[in-house]
């Protein structure tokens, strides 16, 4: 087996145990919407820059299928970003959000940089580390601030 695919099965195994440790139960409903939505854009966008050839996943669960990467698109970016926005510290400062930010963006750019520098998992063509850790960022408060915009509007429907 080669070093690429017990990454792979690897991340779906921290995955799995972090979902009952980490997702407190009653807040099941709004993490699976995270985790749902946050799948469904990284898709988009991950078809997007492999069609547009900005990066190429040269190991992958189905080749066949498709140019993309299941596992950090299905799996690895949903659970961080489902993460990222049930544990948003929003009654805190500035500058604890900028630092919940700033680690999360770290922990991606470190991600990214090592799967693209270490394996064939992802490679970079006509796109870079620093773009690609924008547009998670961006897609991390996309979903977070749809999340609670739809919450916050069932919450007043019911009151």
């Amino acid at each position: 087996m080669t070093m690429e695919r017990v990454i792979l099965i690897a991340i779906w195994i921290v995955c799995i145990i972090l979902i009952p440790i980490k997702i407190p139960k009653h807040r099941t409903r709004e993490a699976v919407l995270l985790f749902l939505s946050t799948q469904m854009v990284a898709w988009i966008m991950s078809l997007l820059l492999v069609e547009w050839q900005a990066i190429v996943n040269p190991i992958r669960e189905f080749p066949a299928a498709s140019g993309s990467n299941f596992t950090n698109n299905y799996i690895f970016f949903p659970m961080v970003s489902t993460l990222f926005a049930l544990y948003y510290p929003s009654e805190n400062s500035g500058v604890i959000k900028f630092f919940y930010h700033l680690r999360i963006v770290l922990f991606l750019a470190i991600y990214l940089t090592s799967v693209s520098s270490f394996t064939e998992i992802l490679k970079y063509v006509h796109f870079n580390i620093v773009l690609h850790t924008v547009l998670l960022w961006l897609v991390l408060n996309a979903v977070r601030t749809y999340v609670e915009w739809f919450y916050q509007r069932k919450i007043q429907k019911e009151g």
